[in-house]
Parts: C-alpha cells; sequence; structure tokens
C-alpha cells in the first residue's frame, strides 16, 4: 500500500526523535564515566591517604553511591528509556524546532504542516487542508532530519571520560593497593581502620577481664619507629591521659568495674581498633540488718541496725545477723583467729548468723560463688562496752561547833544501776589491837544509774580514848547480771583522838598564833587611826575632794576591811582551840564561862556597824560629798578609837586566859606524873618488872618532870607580860627537891636496891602534889584578892558616875533657863569641861578594869563612847550658843552614865555572885533584871533568865508606886507649909531615886534586847518583845525627865502583864522543844542549816539536767550522763 507523503514525514520524524536520544546517551555515557571514575579515584586515593573515621567513610561511601546512581539514572538509564519510547519522550512538535534549529528553511513548513494535521481532524476542508499538508511534505521530503544530529560531535566530551580512565588504569597498574585498600575501608565504613603509623598499640586482649567492683590496670605497649610521649584513652565521650611507665609502656587504672566497658587508644593521631573490658559478676552483699538483744538488768529496749557492721554493746549482747547477698552461693563469719562459721541461707539471696558476745573481738564475712571462691571478705569489729566499776564520791564536813561530828554529802553512780551502798568504819585503840569492821546499810535519795547519799555520824559515839584512831570509807555495789555484782569505795578516811601531849602542844601553838595576830591587828588599828585623823585634817582644809585623797581613802578603807579579816582569822583559830578543848574536857567550868566571855568579845569586836559604816563612807566617795564624808569619817574615827580599846583589852584578856589555862595544865599535868610516880613506885616495890624496864620508865619519868619545869619557866615568863601580873608563887625548889627525889630513884633502881628506890619515888609524887596544891591555892586566893580589888573600884566607879549624872542633871537644867549670851551660859559651859575631864579619869579607870576582867559587857565600851561623843558635841554646841541642841546632847549624855552606871553594878553583882559561890554561904541578891545564869547549857546563847525579868519589872513597879504615894504626900505637906518653911522642886534624894529607876528600866530593856537579838539569830524573833522594848523606852525617858503619874504606872502594869504572857508561852515552847529533843537524842544529828542549804542547791543543780530525752540514742544519753557525774 502506498503511503502517503505525512506518513513518510512522520517517520523521518520518529528516526530523527531515535537518534535524539542514542546521542544522548552518548553524552551521558561519557559524563557518567567521567564523574563516577573521577569520584571513585578520588575518594579512595582521600581515604588511602587520610582515613577518614567510620562517620565519614560512611558518608562518603553513601554519597558516592548516591551521586553514582543519579548520574546513570539521568544521563544513561531515562536516554535509553526514551529511546523505547518507556516515559515521556519528545513531541513531533519539539523534535521540528530541533531540526528547524538545524535546517532554518524548513522549520516552519515542518511545523505548518504539524499543525494543518491536528485541525483537519474537526476542519470542514479537511480535503482542501490534506492536500495542502501533502503538498508541503512532498516539498520538503528530500531534507535528511536525522543529519540535524551529528553522533560525531560526541567526540569532545571524551575530554571528561578519557582523563578518569586513564588515571584508573595508571593506578590499577601502577598503585592498584591505593583502590584496593581505599576500596576495601570505603566498603567496610563502619570498620574503624588505624592509619599506618611509626608506631602501634599492642595490648593482650586475653587478660581483658576483670572482677566486678574491683580496679583493673591496663597495660599497654607501643612499638615502632618513632613512640609518642603520652596516650590517651578514649571511655564513651571521655578521654583520660594514660600513665607513663616506661618509654613503651603505658598503664590506666580502671576503678570499680561494675559493668562490660568498650575503650579504644589514640596518640599523635593515631587511633587504635576498640577494645572490651569484660567483668565477671563478685559476690556482693546489698543490705544486713542486725538485731540486738541486750542483757535484761540493763533496762534497755532491743535495737535493729541496718548495715551497720561496727557495732559498739553491751557485755553478754545476742546479735542476731541476717544478710542480703546477691551473686552469692556461700557466706561465712570468721571471729578472730577462730575458724569460719556459715551463715544459714533461709532465701535466694538471704543469710541468718547468731551469736552472744563476751570480749572485744574483730569478724570478717567471706562471700564466694561458683565462678569466684572467696571472692570477697568484708571485715568489721565487735568493741564490747564491759559493766564498769560503780564510781563513788563522798564530801565531809564537819560541824563548827562538834569536830567531832561529821556530815557526808556524796554521788554514786554506775553505768546500769547501783545495789547496795554501805558505810564502813573500824577502831584501832591506841593501846593496840584492832576492832570488827562495822558496816551500816545507807538508803539513799532516789535510785536509778546515779544516786545522792547524805549520813551523819557523831563519833562521840565510839567513846575514843586519846590516841584511839577509827578509819571509815563509804561502799557502793553495783547490779552487774552478767559477771556479779561489783564494788568501789571511796578514799580511805580517819580520825586520830589526839594525844594529851599533841592536844596541849597544838593549843600552845594557836595560842601564839592568835597572840601575834591580836597584837598586829592592835598595831594596825593604831596606825589607821593615826592615818585617818591626818587624812581627815586633810580633807578640811581643801574645798572639795580631789582624786589622790579619794585614793588614800580607798586605800585606808581597804586597810579597815583587812584589819577585819584578820580578826576573823584570829577568831577562827580560837573557836578552833574552844572546841579542841571541848573535845578534851580540858576545861574547868570557871575558865569555861572566861572563854565564853572572850568569845562574846571577839563577836562583838567584828561587829557589822563598821561594815555598814565602810560602805557608806564608799558611796559618799563615790558621789564626792564632803560635808557627810567629813561626818562619816569622824564616826569611823570614833569607832576605831573604840576598836583599839576593844582590841587592847581583847588581847590582855587573851593572854590572862592563856596564862589560867597553862596554870591549870600545869596543875593537872603535875598530878597525873605523881599518880604515874606512885603506880610506878608500887611496881618497884613489889617487883613486878625487871630493873631494867623500871629504869627506863623512871627515866620517862624523870623527862616529863623535866619538861614541865621548862613550862613553868615559859608560865611565868608569860604572866610577867601581862599589864597586871597574877600572883603565882615559884616552885622551883619543890621543883628541884622532886627532880632530885627521882635521880635519886633511878640510882637506886641501878643499884638494883628497889625498895629505896621505892621510897624515893614515893617521895618525888607527894613533892608533886605539893607544888599541884600549893599552885591551885595559890590561884584561887589571888583570883579571890583581885576580885575584891575590882569590886572597891566598881563601887568607887559607881559613885563617881552617879555624881557626875546629877551635876550633868544640874547644868542641864540650867542651860534650858539661861540665856546663852549670858556669863552665867558660858560658867554652865566650863563646868561642863570639867564634867568632861572628869569623865576622863572614870575612862581610864574603866579600861584599865576591862584589862582584867572578863565580866564586863563590852557594851560598857560602846556607853563611854557614847557618853564622849555626846559630851563633845554638847561642848560644841554650847560654844556656838545652841542651847536647845546642847541641852538635848546633855539628856543624852546622862541617859548614857544612868545606863554606864547600871551595866557596871550588873557586873559588880556578877563578880559578887562568883565571890559567893567559891566562899561558904551565898552572897547573892535579887538584883531586878539580872542574876545567876539559871537554865539548862552554857555559854552563848542563853540570855537571862525569863522569869527573872517579870520579877524585876514587878519589883520595879512597886517602887514607883511607892514613889509616886511619897510624891503626892510630899505635895500635899508643901501645900500646907507656912512661908519660910521647906523648899520648892524636887529634894536631891527624889532625883537619885529617879535616876536609878531610870536605869533599872535601861537595863530591863537591855536585857529584854539581848533575848529578841538572840532569838533573831535563831530565827525566832519576836515583834512582841520589839513593841515592849519600844515601852520601856519611853517610860525611861519620862523617868530621866522626872515624870510619874497614873498614866505610867497604868503603862508599866501593861508591860508587866506582856512579859508574863510572853515568858509562859516560852516556857510552853522550852517543853515541847525539851519532849522533841529526847526523842531526837535517838535519830540522827540536824544537819547545820548552811549545809543543808548547799545541798539543797547541789541537788537542785542537778535535778536540773538530770531529765533525760528518751529520744536520745545511747551514745548522747552516756554524754548526759557523764556531765551528770561531773556536776
Amino acid at each position: 500500500m502506498q503511503r502517503d507523503n505525512y506518513s513518510l514525514l512522520i517517520e523521518k520524524l520518529d528516526a530523527f526523535i531515535r537518534k535524539f536520544y542514542i546521542n544522548q546517551l552518548l553524552r551521558g555515557a561519557l559524563y557518567t564515566v567521567g564523574v563516577v571514575l573521577g569520584l571513585f579515584i578520588l575518594l579512595n586515593v582521600a581515604e588511602y591517604y587520610f582515613y577518614f573515621s567510620t562517620g565519614v567513610r560512611t558518608g562518603l561511601l553513601w554519597g558516592f553511591l548516591a551521586l553514582s546512581a543519579y548520574t546513570v539514572w539521568q544521563w544513561v538509564a531515562l536516554p535509553l528509556m526514551h529511546y523505547f519510547h518507556l516515559g515521556k519522550v519528545i513531541s513531533h512538535e519539539q523534535a521540528a524546532q530541533i531540526i528547524g534549529q538545524h535546517f532554518t528553511n524548513v522549520k516552519d513548513k515542518l511545523l505548518n504542516i504539524l499543525q494543518l494535521k491536528q485541525q483537519s481532524n474537526n476542519a470542514i476542508y479537511a480535503e482542501l487542508i490534506n492536500a495542502s499538508i501533502n503538498q508541503k511534505s512532498e516539498e520538503i521530503r528530500i531534507v535528511p532530519f536525522q543529519a540535524a544530529i551529528d553522533l560525531g560531535n560526541n567526540r569532545k566530551y571524551l575530554r571528561y571520560a578519557l582523563p578518569p580512565v586513564m588515571l584508573l588504569l595508571f593506578l590499577l597498574l601502577g598503585a592498584p593497593n591505593i583502590l584496593k585498600e581505599g576500596t576495601m575501608r570505603l566498603w567496610n565504613s563502619t570498620t574503624k581502620f588505624e592509619k599506618p603509623a611509626p608506631f602501634k598499640f599492642l595490648i593482650n586482649t586475653d587478660s581483658l577481664k576483670a572482677v566486678q567492683f574491683s580496679d583493673y590496670v591496663l597495660k599497654v605497649k607501643v612499638e615502632g619507629s618513632a613512640l609518642p610521649n603520652e596516650v590517651f584513652i578514649s571511655l564513651g565521650n571521655v578521654q583520660y591521659r594514660l600513665e607513663k611507665n616506661a618509654a613503651n609502656e603505658f598503664s590506666y587504672k580502671f576503678t570499680n568495674l561494675q559493668k562490660d566497658t568498650e575503650f579504644n587508644l589514640f596518640s599523635a593521631g593515631v587511633e587504635s581498633r576498640d577494645y572490651l573490658l569484660s567483668v565477671i559478676r563478685k559476690p556482693n552483699i546489698l543490705s544486713f540488718n542486725t538485731k540486738l538483744q541486750f542483757p535484761g538488768y540493763i533496762g534497755r529496749a532491743s535495737e535493729e541496725l541496718s548495715n551497720v557492721g561496727d557495732l559498739v554493746v553491751p557485755q553478754g549482747t545476742d546479735i542476731s545477723w541476717v544478710f542480703n547477698a546477691q551473686n552469692t552461693d556461700n557466706l561465712q563469719l570468721r571471729f578472730g583467729g577462730q575458724a569460719g562459721e556459715e551463715a544459714k541461707r533461709f532465701d535466694d539471696e538471704l543469710f541468718q548468723y547468731r551469736r552472744r558476745v563476751m570480749k572485744d573481738e574483730s569478724y570478717k564475712l567471706f562471700l564466694s560463688n561458683a565462678l569466684l571462691q572467696g571472692a570477697d571478705s568484708v571485715a568489721y569489729t565487735i568493741t564490747i562496752i564491759p559493766d564498769l566499776h560503780p564510781q563513788i564520791s563522798v564530801e565531809e564536813f564537819k560541824d563548827t561547833a562538834n569536830l567531832r561530828l561529821s556530815f557526808f554529802a556524796g554521788d554514786a553512780s554506775d553505768d546500769y544501776g547501783i545495789s547496795n551502798l554501805t558505810f564502813n568504819y573500824q577502831l584501832k585503840k591506841a593501846k593496840g589491837g584492832q576492832m570488827p569492821l562495822n558496816t551500816v546499810k545507807i538508803t539513799p535519795s532516789g535510785s536509778g544509774k546515779q544516786i545522792q547519799y547524805e549520813y551523819s555520824w557523831d563519833i562521840r559515839n565510839l567513846n575514843l580514848e586519846p590516841g584511839d584512831e577509827v578509819q571509815y570509807y563509804f561502799e557502793v555495789s553495783d547490779n552487774d547480771g552478767v559477771n556479779g555484782a561489783k564494788s568501789a569505795r571511796t578514799g580511805l578516811m580517819n580520825y586520830r583522838m589526839p594525844t594529851l601531849d599533841e592536844f596541849r602542844q597544838q593549843q600552845a601553838d594557836n595560842s601564839e598564833e592568835i597572840k601575834k595576830d591580836l597584837e598586829k591587828a592592835l598595831k594596825e588599828s593604831l596606825k589607821i587611826q593615826d592615818e585617818l585623823k591626818k587624812l581627815r585634817a586633810k580633807v578640811l582644809q581643801k574645798k572639795e575632794m580631789d582624786w589622790q585623797t579619794r585614793k588614800d581613802m580607798e586605800k585606808l578603807m581597804q586597810r579597815q576591811k583587812q584589819l577585819q579579816e584578820q580578826l576573823e582569822e584570829a577568831k577562827e583559830t580560837f573557836d578552833q582551840n574552844k572546841e579542841q578543848r571541848e573535845e578534851f574536857n580540858q576545861q574547868n567550868e570557871e575558865l569555861q564561862k572566861k572563854e565564853e566571855q572572850l568569845e562574846k568579845l571577839f563577836e562583838e569586836t567584828m561587829n557589822d556597824e563598821m561594815k555598814k559604816l565602810l560602805e557608806d563612807i564608799q558611796k559618799l566617795l563615790e558621789e564626792q560629798n564632803k560635808d557627810q564624808m567629813l561626818e562619816k569619817m569622824e564616826d569611823m574615827q570614833m569607832s576605831n578609837e573604840e576598836l583599839n580599846k576593844e582590841l587592847e583589852r581583847l588581847e590582855e584578856l587573851y593572854k590572862q586566859l592563856e596564862v589560867e589555862q597553862m596554870l591549870n595544865q600545869q596543875i593537872e599535868q603535875l598530878e597525873e606524873l605523881a599518880k604515874e610516880q606512885e603506880e610506878l613506885a608500887k611496881q618497884t616495890e613489889e617487883e613486878q618488872k625487871s630493873a631494867e624496864e623500871l629504869g627506863k620508865e623512871q627515866d620517862k619519868l624523870n623527862e616529863k618532870l623535866e619538861e614541865l619545869d621548862k613550862k613553868m619557866d615559859e608560865l611565868l615568863k608569860k604572866n610577867e607580860e601581862l599589864k597586871r601580873p597574877e600572883k603565882i608563887d615559884d616552885n622551883q625548889q619543890d621543883m628541884n627537891d622532886a627532880k632530885q627525889e627521882q635521880k635519886d630513884a633511878k640510882q637506886e633502881l641501878n643499884n638494883k636496891q628497889n625498895k629505896k628506890a621505892g621510897k624515893k619515888q614515893k617521895n618525888a609524887a607527894n613533892k608533886m602534889k605539893e607544888m599541884a596544891n600549893k599552885m591551885k591555892q595559890g590561884k584561887e586566893s589571888g583570883d579571890m584578892q583581885q576580885m575584891e580589888e575590882d569590886l572597891k573600884t566598881i563601887r568607887q566607879l559607881l559613885e563617881n558616875l552617879v555624881g557626875l549624872s546629877f551635876a550633868e542633871e544640874q547644868i542641864k537644867k540650867e542651860s534650858e533657863t539661861t540665856n546663852p549670851n549670858t556669863p552665867r551660859f558660858v560658867e554652865l559651859a566650863q563646868q561642863q569641861y570639867k564634867i568632861k575631864d572628869d569623865f576622863k579619869l572614870v575612862e581610864d579607870s574603866l579600861q584599865a578594869l576591862a584589862l582584867r576582867q572578863f565580866q564586863l559587857e563590852t557594851v560598857i565600851t560602846e556607853k563611854v563612847t557614847e557618853v564622849n561623843s555626846n559630851l563633845r558635841n554638847s561642848l560644841e554646841e554650847m560654844e556656838e550658843r545652841r542651847n536647845t541642841t546642847a541641852t538635848e546632847y546633855q539628856h543624852r549624855t546622862m541617859k548614857a552614865l544612868n545606863d554606864l552606871a547600871l551595866l557596871l553594878a550588873e557586873s559588880m553583882q556578877n563578880m559578887q555572885e562568883q565571890m559567893a559561890s567559891a566562899m561558904p554561904g551565898s552572897q547573892s541578891c535579887d538584883k531586878p533584871g539580872k542574876g545567876k545564869g539559871a537554865g539548862k547549857g552554857k555559854g552563848k546563847g542563853q540570855g537571862e533568865p525569863k522569869d527573872k525579868l517579870s520579877k524585876g519589872q514587878e519589883d520595879l513597879n512597886k517602887i514607883m508606886k511607892d514613889l509616886k504615894e511619897r510624891l503626892d504626900k510630899q505635895g500635899k505637906e508643901k501645900n500646907g507649909e507656912k512661908p519660910g518653911g521647906g523648899g520648892g522642886g524636887t529634894q536631891p534624894s527624889n532625883s537619885k531615886e529617879f535616876a536609878q529607876l531610870a536605869a533599872k528600866q535601861a537595863a530591863l530593856r537591855e536585857a529584854l534586847r539581848k533575848m529578841q537579838k538572840e532569838k533573831q539569830e535563831q530565827g525566832k524573833g519576836s515583834k512582841a518583845l520589839d513593841e515592849l522594848m519600844d515601852e520601856m523606852n519611853k517610860i525611861e525617858i519620862d523617868l530621866v525627865n522626872k515624870k510619874l503619874n497614873n498614866d505610867m504606872l497604868k503603862r508599866q502594869e501593861q508591860i508587866l502583864t506582856r512579859l508574863l504572857e510572853h515568858e509562859k508561852a516560852e516556857r510552853e515552847r522550852e517543853q515541847d522543844e525539851q519532849r522533841e529533843a529526847e526523842v531526837a537524842r535517838q535519830q540522827q544529828p540536824k544537819m547545820p542549816p548552811a549545809l543543808e542549804e548547799y545541798l539543797k542547791k547541789r541537788r537542785a543543780e542537778v535535778e536540773q539536767f538530770r531529765t533525760v530525752s528518751p529520744a536520745l540514742k545511747p551514745y548522747y544519753k552516756q554524754l548526759v550522763e557523764e556531765y551528770l557525774k561531773g556536776k
């Protein structure tokens, strides 16, 4: 069938399209070869020389493959598919345009034919169009469309393909390793390859195994031509430097390995491959619990601890362990050097073991499994808290009133508890022999681990003899339930009764110390008084007190305080002597009374008035108040003057007492020595001992007599030191005779003449007795003579005082009515001066009397100071013409003189009673308000008999009533007298009676004041007594002013009634106390209040910290308990 021109045209276009794609295929193949081979060579060369990391190599590989696939697809596969008309190919129009670009003359014709053909399908004039198409197709039929594409033009693209091909051939022939190794490393992109370097890392891979939780040391060797200075290891993302051990050896320590670990090494750009360190699972204790069951007696609840292996537990504790062990087949415990003991397994990972501990020990835990036998061990220690010995402490307090009465206060403690507390004592006799141990069980206050105890013990109950010794201690036992009770003791305390010789020597030493203290205090007091006068004069001359004056005053006050302290020390030594004498009963009643009076003098010397005065001066120094300061300095000067007199009297009286005590001791020792000599004479005559033994005993007696002779000389010397020595006969001849008899007796004993020796010994004993009797009689007669002289002096002093009182009264009366500006007032002032001078004589006599008489009260010295002060003040006021205040001081002077007269009368009464007690019969008198000490006890604190006060008040009321009646009668007679008969005013005899009544009332008031003071010291003061004293004082003032009326008598009756009521109440109270005392004798002695207060504070202080929180751990509880022990 003949085809038309159009069909031929279309065939030619299809042929052109095929050739078009063949041309693209040839060109794409050349591009692909150039690109793929070039990239292949480039990547292989780069990898060969640069040794990319696995990541880079992987990227390069996949990039190469992707790019190669893309070029092959784009430049080869697509043209080939289009050639076979697969996919989208170019259209005939696109082909016509391509052909038109080569054959420009046919471009429009070809496109027109194709367009007309498209229009002919729907056009009305299809035949016309087809004819046009056929005509035009014929015109271009001869044009070779395929000639538009020249395949030879692709030769120019060989420049892209040939160089890679030639390079590939060159490499294949000249350096095949580059392509081989590069391709291999690129293809194995996930494998790390080491770059050939001058060195390499060597590791023994067989040893890369380690036990779990242990350390592993990696050892690396380096070989090569050049060695690195440092090597690094990479663990994950962290790099560490290896430790260099040698030039080619490095190491790295893996610590606490728990799992398999990957690592690699690198240095100087050289990197090793990855290695794996394998970890072997190790037996391991994950946790464990420890249950502690404590001994029952300690009272501590069971405890359970977690993961605590080192234990501190009480002895005897039962311990139970439960272990939770991982990767463990066997668990053993090994204590000390003992064999291991297996714990019982009761679950997959649980093991149990139980043990009772009695001592400190260490233990180890050994864990094993199938791979690791005894792979691990853990060491712990068990520390035992032993039940310690109890602790005990004690403080001993001596009763100041009785040195043989001891009070004990102590603490006892134990770590767990106390079961028993005892007081133990044992007596050792001076003559040899030891008594059995005595034990007294004590019930402490409180219970538990810490207790306090108190105990009082009177050694007098043991009836010790001189030289006996008693040892005593406290003992405590604990409640140890494991080892049995343990005990502890306080230090051994002892009390030794001194021998008579030791006692006497100690008394002598103390006496010397007291005298030195008193002498020193007196000298210091005089110096202070002198400096005070100078300082006061210095202050008077200045307008204001400067800094230096204040400093001088402060120094003076400090010296005054030191003086008071020195007196207190002397008083303590005196009290010690007194207590020792009471302990040994080495004092007769007379000397005991004198000693009590001396003790009272000590106490009155150390009064609180000086302390208060010093405090006031200190305040005024701070305020710089000159005027008041001068007044206080004057008061201090007067107080010091009074203190000087008291110290002088105290020193002299103490010396006098010492002489009397030494004299009594001399008499007693002579009597004792005479008794011993008689006993030895009896033994000598009866030949009870050998001559040698008798001779030795005689030598001892000779030495004792010689010692007595020396003491006699010392006694006479001390007596001469007194301002008014005692009358002591010199018995030196008798002493010499007695010593000669003793020497002869010793000579006869040496000659074996026992009978003659016995006779001489008796003669010596008789001589000693005669000396003792002479000394005793001489002392009694001397005392009596001295007392008579002193009584005479006191009577004379009383008359002088009464006369001065009347004279002062007369001056007072006239001063009240005399004009101060008249000559008469000047005369009165002169009379006042005369009274002052006359009183100075009385004062000197009183001071001399006070130096030798114990009976004179210290208040007498105070009254003398008061009289002097009032006389001085009255004179000053009279000189200033101030008669109102002058009469006031005169009134005080008169009152003080009356009081002084009364006190002297009381002292005279005491002396008369003392003389009466020393002679047959009785010379006592019933002076109101005063009497011989009645009542039980002795010494301080007894005061006056209470019924004497009411009796004295009753007698005084009667006298006042009689005087009132006589005064009334005199008043009536006066009214009925004729002019010139009799005189007006108060008669002198009546004035004297008023003065005596006022003095008696003052005496009663003073006795009541002493009673109140004693009661206040005992904490039993009465407000009613203060009110009574106020009423008595008012009566006294009225009597001084010579007032006597019915109202006064009524008040006196009220005073008497209240005194009787008070005395009745006191008697009832004393009866109750006496009944209580009878019961108290069977009880423990009462503790001194000061000690009781101290113990109370001590208990309160400890109780404040004793409460321990139950939440505290045992360690902290123990710390608290140790702290409390320290308290």
